[in-house]
């Protein structure tokens, strides 16, 4: 039995909630099915900068006024925007969950979007690049995205750039916000000490957004693009070097036997990466997998800080840890390992109300469906040794991977 609800309102917007008995928080966020990568060039980083600006004010409150209601009850506030998705989201006492929903679904229906207000902001989001700039692990993987998915939207960088970001105006937002902000799109995610059939009414009752549909752009699966490297020259003292390639979607049906594979080679310090490049050869202090799921495709790599110099050792390692898991079945003690590995984790992960919230929306945005834990937990069960090793060579064979470095001006190539 779970405590699983949703409700579809009259205008579109999906209403989700999981209740939980034994806590007395509530976690809820508003979700838009819209990223960077429905933005054309002209408008790069335009999702961006409406999620900051939906906190500048709105008719009835101020930007003071929307930092300080959640915050005065011991609540926090937060949003963030990825190539597919647009978030902003409060936990916050059970108690206080219709301060949380009137103040979100204000921001929603009535930003003001107030021409000082842009000017500002645009002060801030430039200063933001220019922070992401001086981070060279930042930088690396915003190349890597790039030499992935070449002009394609999901290469460009989720901030913008300058040019783009300086261009924006107010009917510039508006109108994207009323073409893109859809109530269609909408994804209205609880978890917590939730009453359902309330916070529906509480939605139904606040929300204000226009129902009439304008045609969306259509999302393109991106082309494979062939160039192999990149490096950057910048003056820095550590290289850091990305390899990777394209990953799973978010509902591959290969997705069980990928976070088994994936915790058995970078998932901790005990993960074959970690101790090989840092624990038995000291190579480097940072090195980790990563992966970006999207609806159609995905991104899947190896990030690791080093010495320029050890650029090519390094990569010759996490090319030889991946034949490994291409050649050989890892062994049932390693595979018993990394499930337990990875279901205390996902476990422990989702004690949360926020974290619970998070999942609802994420699942009902990329499979319109609910997984229940015993599912999620039925699945990494049934993995076999044999589904890692295909795994592995679905992901690592052939030789579609790139590779991107960030060194100091003396390193070699990456590839």
């Amino acid at each position: 039995m779970h405590n699983f609800k949703k409700t579809e309102l009259d205008n579109g917007a999906r209403v989700i909630t999981e209740r939980i008995d034994s806590v007395r928080s509530a976690a809820v966020g508003f979700w838009f099915e819209t990223g960077s990568r429905d933005e054309t060039p002209a408008e790069n980083g335009i999702s961006h900068f409406l999620e900051h600006m939906l906190f500048k004010g709105t008719k009835k409150r101020s930007a003071l006024k929307i930092a300080r209601e959640i915050e005065q009850v011991g609540g926090h506030m937060n949003a963030f925007t990825s190539k597919e998705v647009t978030a902003f989201h409060a936990s916050l006492l059970d108690e206080h969950l219709p301060l949380a929903v009137d103040t979100l679904a204000d921001m929603a229906s009535y930003s003001q979007f107030a021409d000082k207000m842009i000017e500002r902001e645009q002060g801030v989001v430039l200063e933001e690049i220019s922070g992401y700039e001086d981070s060279p692990e930042d930088v690396v993987h915003e190349d890597f995205s790039k030499l992935l998915f070449a002009e394609h939207p999901l290469g460009r960088p989720i901030l913008g750039t300058r040019d783009t970001v300086s261009s924006f105006t107010r009917d510039t937002l508006v109108g994207y916000w009323s073409r893109q902000y859809q109530p269609k799109r909408l994804v209205v995610s609880a978890a917590g000490a939730v009453d359902h059939d309330k916070l529906v009414k509480l939605v139904a009752r606040k929300l204000e957004l226009p129902e009439k549909a304008k045609p969306l752009t259509k999302r393109e699966l991106p082309e494979l693009n062939p160039d192999k490297a990149h490096e950057r020259r910048k003056s820095i003292v550590q290289a850091h070097l990305t390899i990777g390639g394209r990953g799973l979607s978010y509902g591959d049906e290969d997705r069980y036997p990928f976070f088994v594979m994936n915790t058995v080679l970078g998932g901790g310090m005990s993960s074959r990466l970690f101790q090989r490049l840092r624990e038995r050869s000291g190579l480097a202090y940072s090195v980790y997998p990563f992966h970006e799921a999207y609806h159609d495709t995905g991104l899947y790599g190896i990030y690791v800080g080093l010495e320029a110099k050890q650029v090519k050792r390094a990569e010759k390692m996490i090319r030889e840890e991946m034949q490994k898991l291409i050649d050989t079945p890892i062994s049932k003690a390693a595979l018993k390992r990394a499930k337990d590995q990875l279901k205390g984790a996902l476990m422990l992960g989702l004690e949360s109300s926020a974290a619970r919230m998070h999942r609802l929306a994420r699942m009902e945005i990329y499979l319109k469906r609910y997984v229940t834990l015993d599912e999620l937990l039925e699945g990494i069960n049934s993995v076999t040794s044999e589904d890692v090793q295909q795994v592995a060579q679905r992901l690592f064979g052939g030789d579609s991977w790139v590779a991107t470095v960030l060194p100091d001006g003396s390193a070699p190539r990456a590839a």
